[in-house]
């Protein structure tokens, strides 16, 4: 007989739902829609698993009415206002509830705690407001739109982490509100548009502003800078502060001994001060990680038979964790030494003779130099080249003797480069980290034949 524990587990998730949709149209100009579900979910306990949601929303082709100018150059002008609601159970199994692992404990059955759970966790709700208006110019060679959208988060599921002196680190809670909002851009032109040439030209932006716009009084275990809310590992959920917010160590620069510093707060008199004892140092609010800008570009051009499109991503604003540069910037230490490379910035750290570097003295041992700090966070702007294609269609007079509509060669190149702060620093791999210990999205060229009979 073998005497050991007994492993195996069963996991059951169940969605079950109801839904209904009207929409309505009426002379093509005013459109309406309407919709409703109630559905259910197995990761909340009894009591907790059914929500309801719903959308509606409206549409005025405005040109299209009699009062309307009667113009040329305006083809199409709409205006558009939606309301929606959805759900989200994206938890996880069986968090409503305290789990256990079986054990064998000198032979006998025994039941270890596992993970704490909830039972008055339920659903999230995500309401979305749309307001905006869509337009087509000059024969439709200038299209376009402009949209604001509000979108409030009621009810979020986030892990609410706690001292483990409660003998679990946190469970499963709705710890409070969250909105968004902002802009969406985008215009499309045909500069040029003949029976050989071609031009277009396109280019979209989304502005965004976010905020955690309401926590309960349970959530807001821990105040910092004068913000109430909580800790979730790096980062803090405040009331009024960002998502994603860093909740770091400060970095206050080299000492006279070129030692690194950090910020700590005199408990008398409120004010910071500069201190080389890491673990005296004081966590602070250090920005978000939330962009400010984002969105694209990219252009396309016809030459008789030959054809070139380009497109481009970009981000503006937010703050990401370089954790490559930080490795590479840690001093050595006794396991940290043989096949280890370091940054060339090591090279501008602080001697005796160049005393006001800004970069701490590069010293075998000490692992404080570079510790997890603000000192690391970067802009996490960037602008990518996403995609370049050229091509070629054999004319019809050639292919049309095998039989053939349309031929065309092209070659076409992904991911090709990008810009940022730091080379080497790719921030469109993570949210937070950039793209240290994974590859950035690969770079691939392709070439080959479009045929049509």
């Amino acid at each position: 007989i073998v005497k050991g524990d007994n492993e195996g587990y069963t996991t059951l998730y169940n969605v079950e739902g109801f839904f209904m949709r009207a929409q309505y149209d009426y002379d093509s100009r005013y459109f309406l829609s309407a919709s409703y579900r109630r559905d259910g979910s197995s990761r909340f306990a009894p009591g907790h698993r059914w929500g309801n949601f719903w959308s509606a929303g409206a549409a005025w082709i405005i040109n299209r009415e009699e009062w309307f100018p009667k113009t040329t150059w305006v083809n199409m002008l709409k205006v558009k206002l939606s309301y929606g609601e959805q759900g989200n159970d994206a938890i996880g199994n069986y968090r409503y509830t305290d789990t256990y692992n079986i054990r064998n404990s000198n032979d006998q059955v025994a039941y270890v705690f596992n993970s704490k759970g909830n039972p008055d966790i339920t659903w999230e709700t995500v309401g979305s407001l749309n307001a905006g208006f869509e337009f087509e110019l000059f024969n439709s060679r200038l299209r376009g739109g402009l949209e604001y959208y509000n979108r409030t988060t009621r009810d979020m599921l986030m892990y609410f982490s706690v001292p483990y002196i409660n003998g679990y680190s946190g469970y499963y809670s709705n710890v409070g509100d969250m909105n968004n909002h902002g802009l969406e851009f985008n215009i499309t032109g045909d500069i040029l548009a003949s029976r050989n040439f071609g031009w277009t030209v396109d280019f979209n932006l989304t502005w965004q502003r976010n905020k955690v716009s309401r926590l309960p009084a349970s959530s807001k275990t821990l105040q910092v800078d004068g913000v109430d809310g909580f800790a979730d590992g790096e980062f803090f959920v405040g009331e009024g502060r960002p998502m994603n917010t860093w909740y770091l160590k400060s970095y206050a620069g080299v000492s006279d001994r070129g030692e690194a510093m950090y910020w700590k707060t005199d408990a008398a008199t409120g004010q910071r001060q500069a201190t080389t004892s890491y673990s005296e140092a004081d966590y602070y609010l250090c920005g978000s990680a939330q962009p400010d800008v984002f969105g694209g570009f990219g252009t396309s051009l016809r030459v008789y038979d030959f054809d070139l499109s380009v497109s481009c991503a970009y981000s503006i604003g937010g703050l990401m964790y370089d954790s490559g540069y930080q490795s590479l910037m840690t001093p050595s230490y006794s396991t940290y030494a043989i096949g280890n490379a370091w940054h060339k910035d090591v090279f501008k750290g602080w001697t005796a003779e160049n005393p006001s570097a800004t970069i701490p003295r590069w010293q075998y041992g000490d692992t404080y130099t570079a510790a997890f700090s603000d000192r690391f966070l970067t802009d996490a702007s960037y602008l990518t080249l996403s995609n370049v294609t050229v091509g070629y269609t054999l004319p019809k007079n050639l292919t049309q003797k095998f039989y053939v509509s349309r031929l065309r060669v092209f070659f076409s190149g992904e991911n090709l480069g990008y810009i940022t702060k730091r080379k080497g620093f790719d921030p469109r791999g993570s949210f937070t980290y950039g793209s240290y210990g994974a590859y950035s999205p690969m770079r691939n060229l392709t070439g080959g034949l479009q045929i049509q009979f």
